[in-house]
């Protein structure tokens, strides 16, 4: 991936060490318990600039918000990203993302 055409294109050559860092958007619906009776759709950020080994290990992987999956498709779920995309992904654009342990 990091010497793709379109990841050169995006975040220019590789280089160490590493001053940015590139995320996937990923929503997908899970199974909340094992009787299967709910499902919640967790919103999370993959780090793309972390080895192909490690970025999809749960302790890499950012959760942003949990959706519930039994909203109907369209204007029910879109006041959620809508929201995330006011109140969380703009700033973390304009600002950057600062995480404090």
């Amino acid at each position: 991936m990091y010497d793709s055409p379109a990841w050169k294109k995006l975040f220019g050559d590789p280089k160490f060490p590493n001053d940015r860092v590139g995320l996937l958007f990923c929503v997908d619906a899970i199974p909340a318990f094992a009787v299967g009776s709910l499902s919640l759709k967790p919103a999370e950020f993959i780090n793309l600039s972390l080895p192909p080994g490690i970025r999809t290990k749960s302790e890499n992987i950012l959760l942003m918000m949990l959706l519930p999956n039994n909203l109907d498709k369209g204007a029910a779920q879109k006041k959620y990203y809508d929201f995330a995309a006011d109140y969380e992904l703009n700033e973390m654009g304009t600002k950057g993302w600062f995480m404090y342990v």
